[in-house]
């Protein structure tokens, strides 16, 4: 069973399910805990304690009350009272109590139908997906998947590159080890190799350098050409020097003969034939924007070679709310953040990463509104007043 701290940190509609299902057990009623707070809620959960103004919940018979006579000296609407509560059968009011009960404790059992059908499809996100190309069917991976996923592996099989494009964040890097992972290659085989762009990557980094001993040693472009079938990531792909990315030619086209200048007894090496590449990237290579400094425009011969094999990675909510787990109340506040930000042009980003740290963040004892508050430090109040967050920790609670 759940501790006091464990459900604190929950939903408080999640509270109310497990509060139903102590009421059956118990043979009480349950229509009082749609209305009734969340620390009292929990207090039943934990020590079987009814709040104070629920009286202990034996159902007790309802009078009957006997019908008056009706006489000509009451008015019209004495006598149509009269008449009404003779047909109910009883008081007006506790018949109408008893039917906003019986409607209360549908609406519950509809709600929990509707919660399990929601974990349903949770729960089926996160199995392994088969995905067959040219009727082979590719390795399974487990984890939740973006909705790209099959698209980007069909390019990989196809192709055997593939351009990711999207907001940071959005799990660009990670899906395209997931769709490795299901061809076969990882780091664990040794067949997985990861750059990451930037203006200290040289070409050296990519095509290997000579040592003061006269030993060559690959750089990771080189070393992914050699095997039997590897797969390169480069990631942060339009931030790499834009002398640097000549070399990426090699590796986008089909002829893929990469020169290596510091290996005298290899100058040159021609890729296998099961090479696959993946490309991540925060622009579509144009250059700088507001939100990504410091990204370089790409070579006219590298966006001509990666044309048909582009791939957009927005946030994925389905992604999103299996990371959040339980926490359905995080993950709404973090939305209407995301939202917000974008309705009134405020250039922050709230990114998938921010539903993992959020679920963390829970399972500490932390609430939703102090999360709030860590992932807006900084902010300006001229931004916090542009989304209102007053209001956006009002609606949280």
């Amino acid at each position: 069973m759940y501790n006091r701290k464990e459900l604190d940190a929950m939903a408080h509609s999640r509270i109310k399910k497990l509060a139903i299902a102590k009421a059956k057990q118990r043979s009480e009623k349950s229509s009082w805990i749609q209305v009734t707070a969340k620390g009292q809620l929990i207090d039943y959960i934990v020590d079987g304690r009814l709040p104070k103004e629920i009286p202990p919940l034996a159902p007790t018979p309802t009078p009957t009350p006997q019908a008056k006579p009706i006489t000509n000296s009451g008015s019209l609407e004495d006598m149509l009272a009269e008449k009404v509560a003779e047909k109910l059968g009883g008081n007006i009011s506790e018949r109408v109590e008893t039917i906003e009960g019986d409607l209360i404790e549908t609406f519950t059992e509809e709600t929990e139908k509707l919660s399990k059908r929601v974990d349903k499809k949770i729960a089926s996100l996160q199995r392994p997906i088969k995905v067959y190309i040219n009727d082979v069917e590719t390795k399974p991976v487990s984890g939740v998947k973006h909705k790209q996923f099959p698209f980007v592996l069909e390019c990989l099989k196809i192709f055997k590159r593939v351009w990711l494009c999207g907001p940071s964040g959005t799990g660009k890097s990670h899906l395209i080890e997931q769709c490795a992972k299901a061809m076969g290659f990882s780091t664990d085989q040794g067949n997985y190799e990861y750059l990451k762009g930037s203006a200290g990557v040289t070409e050296f980094h990519m095509t290997g350098r000579m040592t003061f001993d006269g030993t060559f040693i690959d750089g990771s472009v080189s070393r992914s050409f050699r095997p039997i079938g590897s797969f390169l990531c480069l990631d942060e792909f339009d931030g790499f020097d834009s002398n640097a990315g000549l070399v990426f030619n090699s590796v986008f086209d089909d002829q893929g003969i990469l020169a290596t200048p510091n290996d005298k007894d290899n100058p040159f090496v021609k890729k296998h034939e099961d090479f696959h590449v993946a490309i991540a990237s925060n622009t579509w290579g144009d250059g700088n924007d507001f939100d990504y400094a410091g990204r370089g425009q790409l070579d006219g011969a590298t966006l001509d070679r990666m044309q048909s094999v582009k791939a957009y990675i927005d946030y994925d909510k389905n992604v999103e709310r299996a990371l959040a787990g339980d926490f359905t109340d995080m993950a709404e506040s973090l939305w209407n953040l995301r939202e917000r930000c974008n309705k009134n042009h405020v250039r922050r980003i709230v990114s998938t990463r921010l539903f993992i740290d959020g679920q963390k963040w829970m399972l500490a004892g932390k609430s939703t509104n102090q999360f709030l508050d860590i992932i807006t430090t900084g902010w300006t109040k001229e931004e916090l007043d542009k989304i209102n967050i007053s209001q956006l920790k009002r609606e949280s609670k």
